[in-house]
């Protein structure tokens, strides 16, 4: 079955999602930029305005899959081809900080993995490693009053107010 997704192939989340998809035997993936959608003032005429129109629904938190003409967003398109057991959370953060969306899977009340698209590379990896196992309320506890500079916020927690 084809899968097309629009969004950035270096993406974390983007590369979480064909991990995902391949486990789950869809291995025939075409990449569209949403660069490439717009042209001068509008979009193109060749199908591109659903795309807008789903980029548009999901608040432009990328990457949009769409799998035999059915559009899904990450955690949709997660909780469709991944594990039962596992749900993700998605959301933007504030604009205040460097991320742009985190996810979150969650089973149990205990975080599996945690992906932010956006931010910090190195940061972003060591707090999903170290966040793996934790309870949301551990998390929601430990990282409520972080902040970043003089924000008023930080990744840590916009993840944990998005918990």
């Amino acid at each position: 079955m084809a899968v097309e997704i629009l969004g950035n192939k270096e993406g974390r989340l983007e590369q979480r999602l064909v991990k995902q998809l391949k486990e789950a035997g869809l291995n025939e993936i075409t990449w569209i930029s949403p660069d490439a959608l717009e042209v001068h003032d509008g979009w193109r005429e060749d199908g591109s305005a659903i795309w807008r129109a789903q980029y548009e629904y999901y608040n432009q938190i990328l990457p949009i899959v769409c799998i035999h003409t059915y559009f899904y967003n990450f955690a949709q398109t997660m909780e469709k081809y991944g594990p039962q057991d596992i749900k993700w959370k998605v959301w933007a953060p504030s604009p205040a900080v460097c991320s742009k969306v985190i996810a979150v899977a969650i089973k149990d009340d205990v975080i599996q993995e945690v992906l932010f698209s956006g931010g910090c590379d190195g940061n972003s990896k060591c707090m999903d490693l170290l966040l793996r196992g934790m309870s949301v309320q551990m998390t929601k506890h430990w990282f409520s009053n972080i902040t970043c500079g003089g924000k008023g916020t930080s990744c840590g927690r916009e993840l944990a107010m998005g918990l």
